[in-house]
């Protein structure tokens, strides 16, 4: 027996009680299911049928195999469907990796308002300083900014978004305002630590222009809450994604710089490790991010 069909094919023979109905049933020439049913035997080395000119009848072992062909497809249809209740309602787990700030802010609400919605999706978030392997760790989701790696997963834009360039009022009164990203050379400028290759490089753009600047300063730190606060207190100038920031700015606690130059993008992404059939619980949950992040603030 070589697959699921031979014992479909063979339910369906003893339903029909003759191979001439089940040549019609399955639009087939009777040769052709005389042949099967000659194929199917010799697989098992066994005859499943008494056969005379007018009628046919199960042999014992036509008995015991119509009873566990009968089991298996009934397993197998059960299968299908406990499938795709699972991919088709909205139920089951949700494990969710994101960086820490963002995560705080942001995530962390966006998943009480989901649960809010689908009360029987049980949502897991895992904060880190760095992103995760989803494959290694078992996520189902990461949320990630700016270009992605090519890493082999599917990712889904869920909101553009901007990195900025700021310093407080009282730190620009007593160093001015630097005129080009050359300028920031002559600057105390507060270091992210998040990736070793392009620490301390700012990069930005003006129309057709690159600009590439090694900054320095005497603060740095891994933690992007940790780079803001000193912001604010007037030790130099930072680069924060625009959700981070767009409250003091509005508030006046900080302070654009070189607004007409661009750094490279802070868009988001959820990528995830599922490719051709992604479950309904995940496509909700990243329609939700989608829809929620709508809110979040843009400054032009």
């Amino acid at each position: 027996m070589k697959s699921l069909a031979d014992l479909e094919f063979f339910v369906i023979l003893c339903e029909a009680g003759s191979l001439s109905r089940t040549a019609k049933d399955l639009d087939i020439t009777p040769a052709a299911a005389s042949k099967r049913l000659a194929n199917l035997e010799k697989s098992l080395d066994t005859q499943l049928f008494y056969r005379t000119p007018r009628a046919m009848s199960l042999t014992p072992d036509g008995v015991v195999m119509l009873r566990y062909a009968k089991r298996m497809l009934a397993d197998m249809e059960a299968l299908h469907h406990a499938l795709k209740v699972n991919a088709d309602e909205a139920s089951g787990q949700i494990r969710i990796n994101a960086p820490f700030g963002f995560g705080r802010r942001h995530i962390a609400p966006f998943v009480a308002s989901f649960v809010e919605q689908f009360p029987d999706i049980d949502c897991q978030l895992h904060l880190s300083d760095h992103p995760l392997n989803l494959v290694a760790n078992a996520f189902d989701i990461g949320i990630r900014f700016g270009t992605l790696p090519d890493s082999g997963l599917h990712a889904r834009k869920i909101a553009s978004h901007r990195r900025l360039l700021c310093a407080s009022p009282e730190y620009l009164k007593k160093h001015g305002h630097p005129d080009t990203p050359e300028a920031l050379s002559e600057h105390n400028c507060i270091v992210l630590r998040q990736n070793e290759d392009t620490y301390g490089n700012w990069r930005f753009t003006r129309g057709e222009r690159h600009h590439q600047v090694k900054v320095r300063g005497n603060l740095s730190a891994n933690d992007g809450e940790s780079v803001l606060t000193w912001a604010i207190r007037g030790h130099g100038i930072a680069v924060r994604a625009e959700w981070d920031v767009h409250e003091h700015l509005e508030q006046g606690r900080l302070v654009r710089v070189l607004p007409d130059y661009q750094l490279p993008n802070a868009d988001i992404y959820a990528v995830y490790p599922y490719a051709d059939h992604l479950p309904i619980r995940i496509r909700r949950f990243i329609d939700h991010l989608v829809s929620e992040m709508q809110a979040l603030p843009s400054h032009e």
